[in-house]
């Protein structure tokens, strides 16, 4: 087997920022499969030792699906800094890793670059396991980075559209200076030329993600820019992610997003014998996010019954540098259901040994509670959990608000911010108590998190509405005025970002809702912005949309996930439990009229 770093950006020049992408494939384009340790060494030839600690290097991966066009390319890891050799990076993947790469994709990233010489080797090193031969050879590969004081430029590379129907025209367009261009699809080749502006039709382009790169050479130096196409049938409610066929046995009973959304976390449940148990952790990072294969990390019947008490608590997921798939984080009681209060923890480490993954938090500083909601958004310099809200054992509704970097350590914070010395005494926020209330982070532009918006709820489990809405800009929180909608009896039973921060529209939609005369209430909105005014925008729905209609002892968990809005409805049935629905997503199309459709 022979690999090859075809396609990849070479170039560097010296005082400027570092941006390496090495793209590796097998040359026959079998699929890799990693196993033990990945290493990237020589980097400090590149980077000065005083900003080694600062440089970033990531893995990422195009899945092997059987289809070229099918998925993105997608984080697998970050890797580890060396202290005993500040030029190295690795990464140890576990002995049951079993994902398989069309192709892989080091990206390295530093502030400055410092090069002395005009190249510069790195050596990079990895073990295959579709490798036939025993015991795998270790594969070593080593790539010349060329310093260049006048290099190719990409001044512009666009598509004239990002989100389209399926089998619509879509065009690249790309302004360079370089001796030669070459427009790629994942491996396979589209255009090669050596005009300095130039652009490519796809007439038909097929149903999928698709990456498209622009490499741009000079000599012996090239680089390189990727953009992104995704490719639609139509824009609607979608259930097909819930587990069918094979999968059949198992049921979604709780679901998140990562927190960098490059994954779907699930707790599958199984029935048998009428008794419905935990199974197994699901989880999915490709475009089997769009169907009803799911990946498996296994339970022990120890874990299970730890994680039992947890089935139906608010579930986040945080991953550190250096982990693969990161922890899941069960927090407290029950979304929903009264009598399953609590001021646990439940952690779960999906990169340990089947038997060691769960640990149970007892008694954290803030009170036993249901019905609160979760986020992740950052607290001081980091990403922290922030838990607010719910109602305590006694019934009685809250306006906390409680933030933990490791779910182990749990810090109350004030109005604006800061941290609140006295722990047995939580600062009470400006919005009134709250259970069921929805919870979303909105994006900036970069992807970063920007704003955290909270509303909607009930003054206890069943009670009255406490319908409006809030958002903190990391220094306060803000009324949203005016935002009425069917005359203000608008209650949020799930609130979602979906990336569409524009000059008309937050990003935010409100899901579910509740009103007092009919009981349940279908409500889809897009929360608008005009010259500093929020308003709302209906979204078009279908008369058949169940999965909207809540009632007072429903809650709508939302995640944000491969530009999609992914949802799904807990409700309360008092004796007969809790009900789950499927999991649902909605894909908005910028083309033509959105529809939602049973």
């Amino acid at each position: 087997m022979g690999y090859v770093t075809t396609g990849s950006s070479n170039s560097v020049t010296n005082g400027e920022a570092l941006a390496l992408d090495i793209m590796i494939a097998q040359e026959e384009k079998k699929a890799i499969l990693l196993m033990g340790v990945f290493t990237v060494e020589n980097l400090d030839t590149l980077v000065a030792a005083a900003d080694l600690k600062k440089l970033s290097c990531e893995l990422w991966a195009k899945t092997d699906d059987g289809n070229k066009t099918t998925t993105f390319p997608v984080k697998i890891c970050e890797f580890l800094y060396d202290n005993n050799n500040l030029g190295k990076r690795t990464y140890n993947f576990p002995r049951d890793y079993s994902d398989a790469y069309t192709y892989l994709i080091v990206k390295i990233r530093a502030v400055k670059c410092t090069v002395t010489t005009p190249s510069a080797t790195l050596q990079l090193s990895f073990k295959d396991k579709n490798v036939t031969t025993d015991p795998k050879p270790l594969v070593s590969l080593p790539f010349t980075v060329i310093a260049e004081e006048a290099k190719p430029e990409i001044n512009g590379f666009e598509s004239d559209k990002t989100v389209v129907q399926r089998n619509a025209p879509v065009t690249l367009s790309w302004n360079v200076k370089g001796s030669q261009y070459i427009l790629r699809e994942g491996l396979e080749e589209l255009k090669r030329g050596t005009a300095e502006t130039d652009y490519h039709t796809i007439a038909n382009i097929a149903n999928g993600d698709h990456s498209y790169t622009l490499e741009v050479q000079k000599g012996t130096v090239s680089i390189t820019k990727t953009i992104l196409v995704r490719a639609l049938g139509e824009s609607k409610l979608y259930s097909n992610a819930n587990p069918t066929g094979a999968f059949a046995a198992y049921k979604i009973g709780n679901f998140c997003a990562a927190q960098d959304a490059s994954y779907l976390y699930s707790v599958m449940l199984k029935t048998e014998n009428k008794k419905t148990q935990i199974d197994h952790i699901g989880y999915t990072n490709t475009n089997e996010g769009f169907s009803e294969n799911w990946h498996r990390i296994t339970l022990s019947d120890e874990e299970k019954n730890k994680l039992k008490p947890f089935a139906t608590a608010p579930l986040l997921h945080m991953k550190s540098a250096g982990e693969l798939y990161g922890r899941l984080f069960f927090i407290g009681g029950s979304y929903i259901k009264p009598m399953e209060s609590g001021n646990a923890v439940a952690i779960v480490n999906m990169d340990a040994e089947t038997g060691s993954r769960v640990m149970v938090v007892e008694n954290r500083p803030w009170a036993s509670r249901t019905g609160h909601s979760c986020a992740i958004f950052p607290h001081g310099d980091q990403d922290k959990i922030w838990l607010m809200g719910g109602v305590d054992e006694w019934g009685a509704a809250l306006n906390d608000i409680w933030v933990s970097g490791d779910g182990k350590v749990w810090d109350n914070i004030g109005t604006n911010g800061n941290v609140n010395p006295d722990k047995t005494s939580p600062v009470k926020m400006p919005w009134k108590s709250r259970c069921l209330s929805g919870v979303a982070t909105e994006l900036d532009a970069n992807g970063s998190k920007k704003v955290l918006w909270m509303g909607g709820g009930f003054s206890e489990i069943g009670g009255t509405e406490t319908p409006d809405i809030w958002k903190w800009d990391k220094n306060n929180w803000t009324l949203i005025t005016p935002l009425t909608i069917n005359n203000n009896s608008y209650l949020s039973s799930g609130l979602s970002f979906l990336g569409k921060d524009t000059i008309d529209s937050t990003g935010i939609f409100l899901l579910g809702g509740y009103q007092e005369q009919e009981n349940k209430k279908k409500y889809f909105y897009r929360v608008t912005l005009n010259n500093g005014k929020y308003g709302s925008n209906q979204m078009d729905t279908a008369a058949g949309v169940d999965s909207f209609a809540t009632t007072k002892q429903s809650k709508i968990v939302t995640g944000f996930f491969k530009g999609c809005l992914w949802y799904m409805v807990f409700t309360n049935e008092g004796d007969l439990g809790i009900t789950y629905s499927d999991l649902f997503y909605w894909v908005p199309v910028a083309t033509g009229q959105t529809l939602i459709l049973t």
